[in-house]
């Protein structure tokens, strides 16, 4: 299993995976979608389950963030993700019950619990979480947890979409779901919010402070710590530091960007590479070197 958070440019992509399903979930942003000729999009409470194999085009205009979650298939229908899938329509598009939050899924990320040896007696940690696994296939899905833990270290991110997935239903239309724009009230993040967002990214290599983020949302600092933590569940500097070091991966990654780490760290507002690399390693798990190097290879 693959976390990331990702931004997402304006041509429109087109691509499939064989042996991973494929999640996206909206921090910040709309997704326009198009699986296997059915179009729809990825913002507030509405998700995208993409099946492995499936054909999809994407694109997003302006500020966007997504956590993507590559989901092994093995694993996905050893553990009962698949049959909550089918459950909930098997669709790919997905109204979820609860909004999803940036801090939210950052702490979830941050987790690690420990991980104990298990039987087909399904003793292991976060067995309760899926009554959808039988003894028949109890061994089977221990391998594959064992699998995703050697990969990622995040097979605890299973009784999250184990949770998200047993309230979700598939949209009205089935040719082409739209997002409801009641969705934006009940759970999205206000526009005056999204204003001061827009303007701290597009900054990233200046001095953000948040009495010009306050300024930017024409609210308080009390305010505006307050409306960071209702909508995107952490405060604002927190996610300027995470957007920071997600567009410094990007840059990395990006194979025709030849600018060195010290620069890359100076352009997403890092004062030195050694401050860059340090954040990097804490959030990513390894040195921006690495990911670059692993990037090169076609190893993300």
């Amino acid at each position: 299993m693959v976390l990331s958070f990702r931004h997402y440019r304006s041509e429109t992509l087109t691509h499939s995976h064989d042996d991973f399903h494929q999640i996206i979930i909206s921090h910040h942003g709309v997704l326009d979608l198009d699986v296997d000729g059915k179009g729809g999009e990825v913002r507030g409470r509405q998700i995208a389950f993409v099946p492995a194999g499936a054909k999809h085009a994407y694109r997003a205009q302006g500020m966007n963030r997504f956590l993507v979650i590559d989901l092994d298939a093995r694993l996905a229908a050893n553990a009962g993700i698949e049959q909550l899938w089918h459950q909930a329509g098997g669709g790919a598009y997905l109204s979820v019950a609860r909004d999803i939050r940036f801090g939210d899924l950052e702490n979830l990320l941050a987790v690690k619990p420990a991980f104990s040896q298990a039987g087909s007696d399904l003793s292991y940690p976060g067995a309760r979480d899926f009554p959808l696994m039988t003894g028949v296939n109890a061994n089977a899905a221990v391998a594959s947890w064992e699998h995703a833990r050697d990969l990622s270290g995040q097979y605890h991110m299973l009784p999250f979409l184990n949770d998200l997935l047993r309230a979700a239903h598939t949209g009205t239309k089935a040719g082409n779901v739209r997002y409801d724009p009641l969705q934006e009230q009940a759970g999205g993040i206000p526009l005056r919010l999204t204003r001061a967002m827009e303007w701290a990214a597009a900054r990233l290599n200046e001095t953000v402070s948040i009495a010009g983020m306050a300024r930017i949302a024409a609210l308080s600092e009390s305010a505006l710590f307050a409306a960071f933590e209702r909508y995107v569940g952490c405060s604002p500097m927190r996610w300027l530091a995470a957007v920071r070091l997600d567009f410094g991966r990007d840059l990395l990654a990006d194979s025709k960007n030849t600018e060195t780490i010290g620069e890359i760290a100076r352009q997403v507002g890092f004062q030195d590479q050694a401050a860059f690399s340090r954040a990097f390693s804490r959030r990513f798990g390894r040195s921006p070197a690495q990911y670059r190097k692993q990037c090169q290879l076609g190893d993300k």
